[in-house]
């Protein structure tokens, strides 16, 4: 058991750092694109594959791995029935898979279609 919570304490901290630069990216990113609408938005991704498409979706599935790896432990030390902390467990693993899922599915589309 110990050597499962070491290995999640380290990948959430890897995480962590990860998403440092790439929040920092963001929010840069954000601001120098205020005033642009959606088309405008689409287009800044899509035509700019290397330096906007791909950090935004490390952004999003670095994000939402660390988001499961810290409901994890929320989980794990707040539910105390064993049964609900595994449907709990599940829900979590899947909302994670899903919507992450579907962000990087918003990217591709936008990056090739766009």
């Amino acid at each position: 058991m110990a050597k499962h919570g070491t290995t999640h304490f380290i990948a959430q901290r890897i995480t962590a750092l990860a998403l440092v630069p790439l929040a920092i990216w963001f929010v840069f990113a954000l601001l120098s694109h205020g005033g642009d609408n959606r088309a405008e938005l689409m287009e800044w991704i899509a035509g700019h594959p290397w330096s906007v498409a791909i950090p935004l979706a490390l952004l999003i599935l670095i994000g939402f791995y660390h988001m499961r790896i810290g409901m994890e432990v929320i989980i794990d030390d707040y539910i105390h029935k064993p049964d609900l902390r595994g449907w709990l467990h599940f829900l979590n693993t899947f909302v994670a898979l899903v919507a992450g899922a579907i962000a990087l599915w918003s990217i591709i589309a936008i990056t090739l279609i766009a």
